[in-house]
């Protein structure tokens, strides 16, 4: 069951990458910029107020669970901020393997270091094997050569928020025995939203407006893809206290590139090299090994 379950978060979260690129492609906005601004703020918005109305509009959290909703709000906006700005001054390759490093590795050593947890050799080795796959699969196009220390920057805080977000989310399960899942959506969503509308507002008041007219069909995509992730995000939180962070971690973000790849080559007929099929295979052998 916990298999199914894991399979069914891999599917979700790679749905949500789909839509995403199915929204930034057809947003037809004449301020193009603000693509990002207008997503965060809407699924930010979306998966907080899905997330009250599901919890009866009930809203307690604890004092754990307010600092660490409140961190994790801080994490969101931090990744999505660095995202943006990366992609706007290095390789897009290299911003990718910082942000599936992070992803995997500091939840792993913060678990090491700070909870007590130890993986198998087994499990070690298929971590390692993944982030090996990580690689080729964006081997395509990844070279630090002419990348300044302002995109290294930004590639840094997307190792770590990326990787402090899955941490917070964690903790705050752990402290809590699986409870106030809801509060801890609602706290990191719209604290992520509201940070957004903030720094939006203090730029340009007229364009947080504006931004969000588009024709149908992004809006379509953008819905979908506020629905896929939010139902992820919710199970991801289940989920973590049935499986060990980092196995979960490796599985989702390796079977999450799999299937992008994969939907690359059907749906956009984009061309597989060969090392990203060696990748591929790498990382469905990872997935075998931490299912053992």
């Amino acid at each position: 069951m916990t298999a199914l379950m894991v399979a069914l978060l891999v599917f979700l979260f790679s749905l949500q990458s789909l839509f995403l690129k199915l929204f930034s492609e057809r947003y037809d906005n004449p301020d193009s910029a603000l693509t990002s601004t207008v997503f965060s703020i809407t699924y930010g918005v979306f998966a907080g107020v899905a997330t009250l109305i599901l919890a009866g509009f009930r809203f307690a959290p604890s004092p754990a669970t307010l600092g660490l909703g409140a961190l994790n709000a801080v994490m969101l906006f931090t990744y999505t901020a660095a995202m943006i700005q990366a992609s706007r001054c290095g390789s897009y390759s290299f911003q990718m393997i910082s942000v599936l490093f992070g992803g995997i590795l500091v939840p792993m050593i913060y678990g090491a270091l700070f909870l007590g947890e130890a993986l198998t050799a087994l499990q070690l080795a298929a971590v390692a094997l993944m982030l090996v796959s990580f690689v080729l699969m964006n081997l395509r196009g990844l070279t630090l050569r002419g990348n300044s220390n302002k995109f290294l920057f930004w590639c840094l805080a997307l190792f770590l928020s990326n990787g402090f977000y899955g941490v917070f989310m964690n903790l705050q399960q752990m402290r809590m025995n699986g409870g106030e899942r809801n509060e801890m959506i609602i706290l990191t969503f719209l604290g992520m939203a509201l940070l957004y509308a903030v720094l939006q507002l203090a730029r340009s008041p007229k364009a947080l407006v504006s931004g969000f007219r588009m024709s149908k069909k992004p809006m379509l995509f953008l819905i979908l893809c506020c629905c896929v992730a939010t139902a992820a995000v919710h199970m991801m939180l289940y989920v973590l206290t049935l499986i060990d962070e980092t196995v979960l971690y490796t599985i989702d973000n390796g079977g999450v590139l799999i299937l992008s790849v994969l939907y690359s080559r059907l749906l956009f007929h984009e061309k597989l090299s060969r090392t990203q099929l060696l990748g591929i295979a790498l990382a469905v052998a990872s997935i075998v090994m931490l299912s053992l």
